[in-house]
């Protein structure tokens, strides 16, 4: 399986390198555990660590302690806020009125990103819910989720125009939200933004990826999510 000439850690490396720039480990997603890694490359962990340790040195993984590697953008991220909760639950807390629409929901067999993030094995398919939420009447959030089938069968039949998705999966299944990762960039709106938020084509526009997790770090949903900036603010309140 490998030469004789490079060392094999360097094999591994290129191996690993080819897997990102690929997008067979798609940027924000995480990657197998070393276990499981070093028996799919048949090496020792040691040798597995050292090509780990380069890729890290060329800023492509991360490593959070207790929760996994992932692969990282090469954009600088900063991280925000001090919980984890919804769209939903965030105007719930401030008393704000608002409508979800659901605009589509159906079980799909999903990309190599999604499946990706979401740890799929080959065949397996997720539930697409994509939806807008407005506020007094205007298109705020617009949102396109994909959740497991496998953790959440029957999950596409909720009224999730009235129960906010996160909120349903924790009360009417066994799998608690633990934690989570977003990441945030301004993008132009096109197509579909355009359409369903209500505002200009190629005007910049908050775009969020999201994946959430359990306990245990499977995860249990990813999305995308835009928002209308002229009518939503980010805010974080943080302690030191």
């Amino acid at each position: 399986m490998y030469n004789n000439i490079d060392p094999v850690y360097k094999q591994i490396e290129d191996i690993i390198l080819k897997n990102i720039t690929t997008g067979i480990w798609p940027v924000h997603s995480k990657i197998p555990d070393e276990i499981t890694l070093a028996e799919q490359l048949e090496v020792s962990r040691g040798t597995l660590r050292k090509a780990l340790k380069e890729v890290r040195g060329k800023g492509l993984l991360s490593q959070i302690r207790g929760k996994g590697t992932f692969v990282v953008s090469q954009q600088v991220e900063h991280p925000i806020g001090s919980s984890l909760i919804s769209f939903a639950e965030s105007m719930k807390q401030q008393g704000l009125s608002f409508k979800t629409i659901v605009l589509k929901k159906e079980t799909v067999t999903p990309d190599l990103k999604v499946s990706a993030l979401l740890e799929l094995k080959p065949g397996e398919q997720v539930y697409y819910i994509e939806r807008v939420r407005l506020s007094e009447q205007v298109p705020v959030i617009y949102l396109k989720n994909y959740v497991p089938v496998k953790y959440f069968e029957g999950l596409i039949r909720e009224d999730l125009e009235n129960i906010p998705l996160f909120e349903c999966m924790e009360t009417r299944y066994s799998h608690k939200i633990q934690w989570g990762r977003r990441y945030f960039r301004a993008v132009p709106a096109i197509g579909d933004v355009v359409r369903n938020l209500g505002v200009e084509a190629a005007k910049p526009i908050m775009h969020l990826e999201q994946i959430v997790y359990d306990k245990n770090s499977n995860p249990l949903e990813c999305s995308n999510v835009w928002i209308n900036s002229e009518r939503f603010d980010i805010v974080s309140i943080l302690q030191r």
